[in-house]
């Protein structure tokens, strides 16, 4: 189960960085929100992966 979890974050997370990369594109001021948010949901996938590999290893 947490294999699966984590396969899941991990594709989670390669959507996130293409939706950041594309968000440059936006103008600047739409762009600087996105990028927050972006930014902290990446952070949480982050967050989650790092749980999931701790908790597998005990």
């Amino acid at each position: 189960m947490a294999e699966s979890q984590l396969s899941e974050l991990r594709n989670m997370r390669v959507l996130l960085e293409e939706a950041r990369m594309l968000a440059r594109n936006l103008a600047y001021h739409r762009w600087a929100s996105l990028e927050d948010v972006l930014g902290r949901a990446l952070d949480e996938v982050d967050r989650q992966i790092e749980e999931l590999r701790s908790s597998s290893r005990d």
